[in-house]
């Protein structure tokens, strides 16, 4: 069988930067657990993904990747997880040392205890060593699963996919299995913990939102509002943003995704922030509209009012086993009601 050709982008794993307690590595192992319990027989492939932010150009890993093995800042990492194997059930790979670029960034660990201890993982190799590990286990399995989200037809091929593909071009006997959803299955249902981390995101978030309301003007750019919200963010604990920060006044309140931040906020303008915190990679999301003056007009205060009617019937529909489609309706309905409906162009989540 020819060598899998993939490419994967050289990056630096900071272990002591954001070292893991012996309680975190045993819950990631946890979830390793279960999610091959939930493949049955097969082999598995999550990478930590090769992206960059939206927000900055720093590496961000793979929601699911990092999920499962705490790691965080290593883009070449692959996780291997074979649940029909006797000793070899999880393996991880990392890119392998590169002296020069270490000269830049900082010295990356060797494989050793050292390592194994850091990260959880008994069986550790580089990445270079992945196909001739595919090719043994295929020896005992003919199932690939695929555990990377679908994508759009227009979107890059996902990896573990890419090399599924590649693999059963040479061997006739293999099945890819369909296992896109068990990885967001899990994270459907939140632990004690991951709620706790949610929670104090949105208090982050909510403390910029105080500080802004208290400290906004006429004359103040939108740019200025949102250094003022970031700043906070970052004086709360948040080292990274959940996603761009909107921050809108007067007309460009309309523009769902505006990220311009440039207008001056004048007298009797609206102000409104789409905002939110990361916090130990939980995410806030919180819109709020306000008026600068600290008053609504009449037409402002009507508008207002519709859009929170809005959101506590909503509210109300919430609960186990209702549809989210069924919530947006319900908020829909009251905005149509009012004689709104065509305005209401944006979901509800």
């Amino acid at each position: 069988m020819k060598k899998i050709k993939w490419i994967l982008i050289v990056a630096i794993l900071f272990f002591g930067a954001s070292q893991l307690l012996a309680s975190d590595l045993e819950t990631f192992k946890q979830r390793r657990k279960i999610l091959s319990e939930r493949m049955g027989k097969g082999i598995g492939l999550v990478f930590a993904g090769s992206e960059v932010s939206g927000v900055t150009d720093d590496f961000v890993a793979n929601p699911d990747f990092y999920y499962l093995t705490g790691i965080a800042d290593e883009s070449g990492a692959i996780l291997l997880l074979a649940p029909g194997e006797i000793r070899r059930k999880e393996s991880l790979f990392l890119e392998s040392r590169d002296p020069e670029d270490e000269r830049w960034t900082g010295e990356r660990l060797s494989i050793g205890e050292m390592l194994r201890k850091e990260t959880g993982f008994y069986y550790i190799y580089r990445t270079n060593r992945l196909a001739g590990f595919l090719d043994r286990l295929l020896n005992n399995t003919n199932i690939l699963c695929v555990l990377s989200r679908p994508v759009g037809y227009t979107s890059s091929v996902p990896k573990d996919l890419e090399i599924f593909r590649q693999i059963q071009s040479r061997r006739l006997n293999v099945d890819v299995k369909d296992c896109t959803g068990l990885i967001t299955g899990m994270r459907l249902i939140k632990s004690p913990e991951e709620i706790s981390l949610m929670k104090k995101a949105i208090q982050i978030t909510k403390a910029g939102l105080v500080k802004v309301f208290k400290n906004v003007k006429t004359g103040m750019i939108e740019s200025d509002v949102q250094i003022l919200l970031e700043n906070t963010f970052r004086e709360n604990g948040a080292l990274k943003l959940a996603f761009p920060s909107i921050i809108a006044t007067g007309h460009n309140t309309t523009v769902l995704h505006y990220t311009k931040n440039n207008a001056e906020i004048k007298k009797g303008d609206l102000l409104l922030l789409d905002v939110g915190a990361e916090y130990g990679h939980y995410a806030a999301d919180v819109t709020r509209t306000i008026p600068v003056s600290g008053k609504f007009s009449p037409e402002q205060r009507k508008i207002y009012e519709i859009v929170l009617k809005a959101q506590n019937e909503a509210m109300k529909k919430v609960k186990p086993g209702v549809l989210i489609d069924e919530v947006h309706e319900t908020a829909r309905k009251v905005i149509e009601d009012a004689g709104y409906g065509d305005y209401f162009i944006h979901g509800t989540s």
